[in-house]
């Protein structure tokens, strides 16, 4: 599927990412993040490429495509730690370092928790602890920020 930005000069990284992973789960549930987390990194090396500041458009795509695994019934911790496990080649294909990509995702997937609800949030964290020992209190901190601009 093609990227193209809606308008040239304001693209809407966050619905352009959430329409595309909603598209690919309907098109197959059963896949699960096999195949939403190459879509979503897509996204977000499209969006960090044409930015002038890629963080606001990392943390949209990564808003809009948990977003959609959220309301495509998907599991949102599992979709996290997929995409979360491949950063590492994305940030090869971008002039950003692994840390601030890994940070800026963190923000995009903890601005759906207030959402999702408390059970998804400690899910995510949980996970992200087992595989990025220490990351969960960054992730944790975005929590609270995402659940004070809900409010």
């Amino acid at each position: 599927m093609d990227i193209i930005p809606l308008m040239a000069d304001t693209p809407d990284y966050e619905t352009q990412a959430k329409d595309a992973v909603a598209a690919s789960i309907k098109s197959n549930p059963a896949a699960g993040t096999s195949m939403t987390v190459p879509l979503m990194c897509q996204h977000i090396s499209h969006a960090a490429r044409m930015s002038k500041d890629p963080k606001p458009a990392v943390v949209a795509v990564c808003r809009g495509a948990m977003n959609a695994v959220l309301l495509g019934g998907q599991s949102v911790p599992d979709a996290a730690i997929a995409l979360m496990e491949a950063l590492p080649n994305t940030s090869l294909m971008m002039r950003t370092s692994p840390e601030d990509l890994m940070s800026w995702v963190m923000e995009g997937i903890a601005d759906v928790t207030p959402m999702a609800g408390a059970e998804v949030r400690e899910g995510v964290a949980a996970k992200i602890e087992e595989k990025f020992m220490g990351a969960s209190g960054v992730f944790n901190e975005f929590c609270e920020a995402a659940l004070k601009k809900s409010r």
